[in-house]
């Protein structure tokens, strides 16, 4: 019998032609043996934007559209201990949620849809977590810059060559029902209310950081910080800001575009790209400056509680 692997993505009407190039490469290098099952989460995906990601499905690739206000409902709406925190705010955080809104699987894979997949998703899947919670590999930006650095050991409470990104996941569901991972995650924010600069990202990292296992790079190059010559790459993840569709001469662009072409998403990234302007570029570069600034600040703060001494406290008088 074929394996089903679960694949959550989750998007908006914004980046529905990107999560297109992922589908697409995920396709791409699908076995026929496995069955992928693609639930892509959303809260303002257009009808037309659904129907021309739908047609890229195939005989083992199903590929089906989820309201997140539905799954919200569904899972929390009886229970107003538990959701104490207004919609909008806690769809920032839909990843965290996925064991608690499905709970029909024990184990899937999350994936940005800022991705390039360049071998068979199930290699991924089969890893075996050996009973962590989570799977996911080393975020470079935050291990090799001093600043983001001292934020994740001094604000998150992690060392920053364990400190990962959360744009690919692979994640034991079962295990987060049982640890009541989301009972946790929802005391924590609705109590403190914490400033962070990457907030899932975060929460993931404080909150599991004795329960990670560290995926290989291979399964989650980041492009903001290459290293030299790296092979082999199993999967291209364009995080922070330079994407294909906004920057010429990004890693991996010629595969990125030969992907684009086969879908019927080619045409509206090509125009982004045209269309991105140096101002554009200079407005991405602020943003930067302004996440490192925050970082800096959050650092240096001592009289605010952190996730790092907060979480202390509670081990302390566990």
């Amino acid at each position: 019998m074929p394996t089903n692997i679960p694949i959550f993505f989750s998007v908006n009407d914004q980046y529905a032609a990107s999560l297109a190039v992922a589908m697409q490469s995920l396709i791409n290098h699908a076995a026929s043996t496995n069955h992928y099952q693609l639930m892509v989460l959303y809260q303002e995906l257009s009808a037309d934007n659904q129907e021309q990601l739908g047609q890229l499905a195939t005989e083992n690739v199903s590929i089906s559209f989820i309201p997140l206000e539905e799954r919200f409902s569904e899972r929390f709406d009886n229970d107003q201990n538990k959701l104490r925190a207004d919609y909008v705010t806690l769809t920032i955080y839909y990843r965290l949620f996925i064991a608690d809104m499905f709970p029909e699987f024990d184990k899937a894979i999350y994936l940005d849809a800022d991705i390039l997949v360049r071998d068979d998703i199930a290699k991924l899947y089969d890893i075996d977590l050996l009973g962590a919670l989570v799977g996911a590999a080393n975020d470079r930006f935050i291990a090799t810059d001093p600043t983001v650095s001292a934020y994740a050991a001094q604000v998150v409470g992690i060392n920053p060559h364990l400190y990962v990104n959360s744009g690919i996941l692979l994640m034991d569901l079962k295990k987060f029902r049982d640890t009541h991972f989301t009972d946790t995650f929802l005391q924590l924010l609705t109590t403190y209310h914490f400033t962070l600069i990457a907030p899932d990202q975060d929460y993931i990292n404080a909150l599991a950081k004795d329960d990670l296992y560290q995926l290989p790079m291979e399964w989650n190059l980041e492009t903001a910080v290459m290293p030299a010559n790296f092979h082999p790459a199993r999967l291209v993840h364009y995080n922070l800001f330079e994407k294909p569709w906004q920057y010429r001469d990004v890693p991996f662009a010629d595969e990125f575009w030969r992907t684009a072409k086969q879908t019927s998403y080619y045409d509206v990234l090509e125009s982004q790209l045209r269309g991105t302007t140096d101002a554009d570029h200079q407005q991405n570069d602020q943003k930067i400056a302004r996440l490192m600034a925050t970082a800096v600040q959050l650092t240096n703060d001592t009289t605010q509680p952190t996730l790092r001494t907060v979480l202390a406290e509670q081990n302390a008088n566990a």
